[in-house]
């Protein structure tokens, strides 16, 4: 997996407003819908898939906690 905070450019010390303001930023640029009959809709698709697992693993406490430990 790739780094979460690198995903979704934010600093390992953002607060939740600022990882849920990244998030909706990012899947309102990337999400699939955006991209229909487009080339690069595949790319779109994979890169939404990224973001939605980092924002997966830092919106929820325990799995960022973990990450932050393990990595």
């Amino acid at each position: 997996m790739t780094d979460p905070y690198k995903v979704l450019g934010v600093s390992p010390h953002a607060t939740d407003d600022e990882v849920k303001d990244a998030y909706r930023r990012l899947a309102r640029k990337y999400h699939p819908d955006n991209y229909v009959n487009n080339p690069l809709s595949d790319l779109a698709t994979e890169k939404m898939k990224e973001i939605n697992e980092a924002y997966e693993v830092l919106s929820d406490a325990d799995k960022k906690a973990r990450y932050d430990q393990y990595g």
